[in-house]
């Protein structure tokens, strides 16, 4: 049964494509960087300022993952919830039903006395 989340999977792989994507970007950027045909002052200072955006692109990623995060423990908070108050209704149901069941057996063993009762009274 597959209630539309997959939370393994090639969905689950995402986030390693995605950091290895990143990281490959990263690698290339300096290289790129390293190899360019400009001053050492001009390529330590790209270096920084792309540094400097490579970290933001990180902490935006890290805040979107962090946020997923936070929304699929939500959503395992309330699932979890909704299964407790299905369980406590199913305990609920079934309690009764050992109840009626009970009271129904009380009243029959009551009456097979009754009647082995009145059968000894008539053979005696």
């Amino acid at each position: 049964m597959n209630s539309g989340n997959n939370y393994g999977g090639t969905k689950g792989n995402a986030g390693g494509v995605a950091a290895a994507l990143f990281i490959g970007l990263i690698i290339g950027g300096i290289l790129g960087i390293l190899f360019a045909p400009k001053s050492g002052k001009e390529t330590r200072k790209e270096l920084i300022e792309k540094s400097e955006k490579i970290i933001e692109k990180g902490k935006e990623g890290l805040g979107d993952v962090v946020e997923k995060t936070k929304d699929l423990a939500q959503v395992g908070k309330q699932k979890i919830e909704e299964l407790k108050i299905a369980g406590e209704e199913m305990w609920e149901k079934g309690k009764k039903k050992i109840e009626d069941t009970a009271k129904k057996i009380k009243i029959v063993v009551s009456e097979s006395k009754t009647k082995a009762k009145e059968a000894e009274d008539f053979l005696s």
